[in-house]
């Protein structure tokens, strides 16, 4: 039997120079542990997915009602030292689960009137061509302050391909030269 010793040496640094090839056997285990690590993390990335956060800037809002808007690093205020502003927020809902949280962060300047927030949803019949729909509850800013304040919207079902969803705000005039408005919102889509 002809046993070519050059090739052993070479073959033999080359596992040495390898963590997971030894002298033991043990590449296979190490093989499978790698395949079910790897095989965990994708299944754990997956699962984070499912659930799908989004925060939007104010400025992305559309006034429907009231004066010109004031945008400020993305946040969308009311100028008007008179006139109330209404806005619509759009939420874009890419996913086929409902919405199973939402907040709007605010900045409430007006010591007597607060910013009032909904999240609300319609769609329209293909049938009958009336539009349909659900308003959330109103959820209001507490008191002033330069701070931002947190108005947690809460969930609402109903997706789907015809429905549409948004937030609906009033935002009260300046008091004393300071400005109200919406600063950002957060919709999680679960």
């Amino acid at each position: 039997m002809n046993i070519n010793t050059e090739y052993l040496v070479i073959n033999c640094n080359v596992c040495a120079a390898n963590p997971f090839i030894n002298y033991k056997g043990d590449e296979m285990k190490k093989l499978v542990f790698l395949s079910v690590l790897g095989s965990a993390v994708f299944m754990l990335s997956t699962a984070a997915l499912a659930a799908d956060w989004k925060t939007y800037p104010g400025s992305m809002g559309v006034k429907f009602k009231g004066p010109s808007p004031y945008i400020n690093h993305s946040g969308i205020y009311n100028p008007s030292s008179t006139s109330v502003m209404y806005v619509d927020l759009p939420i874009i809902n890419d996913d086929s689960n409902d919405i199973a949280s939402s907040n709007v962060r605010v900045i409430d300047r007006h010591y007597s009137q607060d910013i009032r927030c909904s999240v609300n949803q319609r769609y329209m019949s293909t049938s009958s061509g009336s539009v349909y729909g659900y308003m959330g509850g109103n959820k209001l800013s507490s008191g002033s302050s330069a701070f931002l304040q947190k108005l947690n919207t809460g969930a609402l079902g109903g997706s789907g391909s015809a429905v549409h969803s948004y937030f609906s705000c009033k935002i009260p005039p300046t008091y004393s030269g300071n400005r109200s408005g919406i600063f950002s919102y957060y919709v999680n889509e679960g």
